[in-house]
């Protein structure tokens, strides 16, 4: 039964290549809304094909997600997700100037390791799966397409929390590691932007007419390293600072965009109070300050929880099947599975093509990966089917 599934998956190669470049040379960065409809349509038009319901959740002009939905053909089907996104962090023009290309052993081109792999070895999992007849379970299927910008303006976020509550297993199709290690834990991520205004003045002439913009930020930035340098589990970063017009010049208007990560779900309350707290202070008078941050669209962190865990043991199982060692690591990026674990589902990330220096222009993907990847996939999903879900 397994061997003809590997080998199904095996006669894909050349089939798995050809949708990842059409994928890859399909610009999908937020600039190119069009774009991410236009990969939505190509996965569509698969899975259709497959007998899969779709659907197209969009906010138009902005965004488009796909959910698609199949019924196992086993007696008591496990319930499955899929979980990616079609988005990239490459501006629109960017395919046309550095297509997809490949060498004999790796492929390269804007997205193909983040996460363009990932949908293509997902599509070919389901299609030799039902080709072979060993679709056993439901599986759903949902990728956003505004992963890489925080789901800012769609409700992807809710989305995945609500269709992941029900779920026995999940696995995200996120960029593998070079090593082939999946992920079991990722931590939140909040990113906040703090504007202050104040009062222009001749810093020589006339100081004492003026109230810094700038001066009044730092005075914020330092309370937010401090808070963050007494808790393990948050780190912040000031990415971006602007502010002032002249070194003369005592500055009427100062900004800055930040990082916070966190690792524990906890955290994110402490960081929201901590945020508000400090913004509501004033050190400098006639200083005003606003805060532009909704903590509804961030990242959560994802926590290794025993769900996870079980459903790490399943992954790791099915590759020593394979001749192939899955490790299990932490890492500082956030991603969609966050929200799923958080549901309450088993979920297990990275599950896409071994690769390295995504959101580079020396992005690339080994080949091989792409039949391997697909494999572990495929038999992990009949695994779960075949073992009793997960209890506390």
């Amino acid at each position: 039964m397994e061997e003809k599934l590997l080998l199904a998956i095996d006669d894909y190669n050349n089939e798995m290549i050809n949708m990842l470049q059409t994928l890859v040379n399909i610009d999908s960065n937020a600039d190119c809304p069009e774009g991410i409809n236009k990969v939505a349509h190509v996965i569509g038009e698969f899975l259709l094909e497959l007998g899969f319901e779709v659907s197209y959740p969009e906010v138009p002009g902005v965004v488009t997600h796909i959910i698609a939905k199949r019924a196992g053909n086993a007696k008591n089907p496990k319930k499955i997700m899929i979980i990616g996104h079609m988005d990239t962090v490459f501006p629109k023009g960017t395919a046309e100037e550095r297509p997809f290309s490949m060498d004999a052993e790796k492929a390269y081109g804007p997205g193909v390791l983040d996460m363009k792999s990932g949908i293509t070895i997902a599509l070919y999992t389901v299609k030799s799966l039902i080709e072979t007849d060993l679709f056993e379970n439901d599986i759903t299927i949902f990728f956003s397409g505004d992963e890489e910008y925080a789901h800012q303006h769609s409700d992807a976020a809710k989305m995945y929390l609500d269709l992941a509550k029900d779920k026995d297993a999940v696995f995200n199709m996120e960029t593998g590691a070079d090593s082939g290690s999946v992920v079991l834990s990722r931590t939140g991520a909040y990113l906040p932007k703090i504007y202050v205004d104040g009062i222009a003045a001749h810093s020589g002439k006339d100081p004492q007419k003026g109230a810094s913009a700038i001066r009044e930020l730092v005075f914020k930035l330092a309370d937010l390293y401090r808070f963050a340098d007494t808790d393990d589990n948050i780190s912040f970063n000031a990415g971006i600072i602007r502010g002032g017009v002249a070194a003369n010049g005592i500055a009427a208007h100062a900004e800055m965009e930040g990082d916070f990560r966190f690792k524990t779900v906890e955290a994110g309350p402490k960081i929201q109070a901590a945020l508000q707290e400090i913004c509501e202070k004033t050190y400098v008078p006639r200083t005003t300050t606003k805060l532009d941050y909704n903590p509804q669209k961030a990242y959560i962190p994802m926590e290794r929880t025993q769900k996870n865990e079980w459903l790490y043991e399943i992954v790791h199982a099915q590759g020593k099947k394979l001749g192939i060692e899955i490790a299990a690591i932490g890492v500082g990026a956030g991603s969609d599975s966050c929200f799923t674990s958080c549901a309450g589902a088993p979920t297990v990330c990275a599950m896409g093509a071994r690769g390295e220096l995504n959101h580079s222009s020396k992005e690339y993907i080994w080949l091989y990966s792409l039949t391997e990847r697909a494999k572990l996939l495929a038999l992990s999903i009949l695994a779960v089917g075949h073992t009793k879900p997960y209890e506390n």
